[in-house]
């Protein structure tokens, strides 16, 4: 006889998607201690060196094919999900960063959303980002979340509907320093 374990959601971030290089002293809108931060990669920077907010750096390259070495795996997803379940209750802002900002912290995001009860569209209809779909479906399924391919497909759909749309409109350039996520 099989238990089934009652999935225990996480709680809800104000989630800032942002690239390595944006991090500075005066972005914070928030005390550090209220403030946690996961690495999607071993770039970093020597402000983010010194300071004291609780930090996650996973090594990974961003490829969507689990056969790479360097792709996203089980093991860095549970500690992903062991790295947001234990932050301390006064942290309020979850910072989401990789190289560029733009595909291995969104696909990260979005799985964070889904596993706190919130929605994932804003990061799969924002034109600037292209999840990284290795990162949500292994940090997804590894949560517990029912995330079949044909979901991940329909997101990807999504996704580059949204970058066409952004394209006719001329607007598909510009990309703001970071991404704030309620």
């Amino acid at each position: 006889m099989r238990i089934k374990r009652k999935k225990r959601k996480v709680r809800q971030f104000t989630i800032h998607i942002l690239a390595v290089p944006a991090f500075s002293e005066d972005m914070f809108d928030v005390p550090h201690k209220q403030c946690a931060i996961i690495l999607l990669t071993t770039r970093t920077t020597p402000f983010l060196d010194r300071i004291d907010i609780p930090k996650l750096v996973i090594d990974i390259i961003d490829v969507e094919d689990e056969k790479e070495y360097g792709a996203f795996r089980r093991y860095h997803a549970k500690k992903v999900i062991s790295f947001v379940r234990h932050l301390p209750k006064e942290v309020t802002d979850l910072y989401v960063s990789c190289s560029k900002g733009g595909s291995r912290s969104p696909g990260c995001a979005a799985a964070i959303m889904l596993m706190s009860g919130r929605s994932d569209k804003d990061v799969w209809l924002n034109p600037f980002y292209t999840p990284n779909v290795l990162v949500f479906k292994v940090l997804c399924r590894e949560f517990g979340l029912f995330m079949p391919d044909i979901l991940v497909a329909i997101r990807q759909h999504m996704n580059e509907q949204a970058y066409r749309k952004a394209q006719k409109f001329k607007n598909a350039g510009k990309y703001e320093r970071w991404q704030i996520l309620w």
